[in-house]
């Protein structure tokens, strides 16, 4: 018996399988997330998904094997982005860091969409309640270490890193609740994300009361 050649041409074979499935998967990915944020969970169907995808929907079921599955997968794609988009900040200074913090979680509607339909689901599904549990610690947790490096540098005083971390996030899901209820106080139009961010980051930073210098009259830089 011959000794068999064609295993090493069999090798970019199976790579670009593996390239085509993985771009496949979030294309599928990518389509529930859009369809599951501006129709919720319930009304978007594996069809209207398969649709969007350009897949068919036996397809879609090859990938993930449920729509309940498809959501916990956006969920930890949820996560994924907004993990490395915090760990990707810049700290310059706490300000700044502050504000591109919250800007960043303003400005897509998509996001807050989807924050206020992983909640909802949550609380009906057990499967999904883990998912997101799981996706909102991690978020928290990047957060947290970020916090936790700023005080270690001087940067921020020694608050607890914790607590400071649940702080912006309850407020980013607040707000997110807020807007998406046409509740924020402010038009929607009017105020841009990077507006909201520094409005917060003020808030978060200087607090409520005012200081010696604002109350007799003075500027503050």
């Amino acid at each position: 018996m011959e000794p068999l050649h064609d295993e090493p041409s069999r090798a970019p074979e199976r790579s670009r399988r593996q390239r085509r499935a993985a771009t496949r998967r979030a294309e599928i990915l990518e389509a529930a997330a859009e369809l599951f944020s501006r129709k919720g969970y319930e009304r978007a169907t594996t069809r209207e998904i398969a649709d969007a995808a350009d897949v068919s929907e036996g397809t879609l079921y090859n990938y993930y094997g449920s729509k309940g599955e498809l959501l916990n997968a956006v969920a930890k794609s949820f996560a994924d982005d907004i993990t490395a988009e915090i760990a990707a900040l810049e700290a310059h200074n706490l300000r700044d860091m502050m504000a591109q913090l919250l800007s960043d979680r303003f400005r897509s509607g998509r996001e807050r969409r989807l924050y206020m339909l992983f909640l909802y689901e949550s609380r009906l599904n057990p499967d999904v309640h883990r998912e997101v549990q799981g996706a909102l610690q991690r978020i928290i947790g990047e957060t947290e270490q970020r916090f936790r490096d700023l005080v270690a540098s001087g940067v921020m005083r020694p608050v607890d890193p914790a607590l400071a971390a649940r702080a912006i996030s309850a407020t980013i899901m607040g707000f997110a609740a807020m807007y998406e209820m046409g509740q924020t106080g402010r038009s929607k139009n009017g105020v841009s994300a990077e507006q909201w961010g520094l409005a917060l980051t003020d808030l978060f930073l200087n607090g409520l009361q005012k200081t010696d210098c604002e109350a007799e009259g003075e500027t503050v830089e």
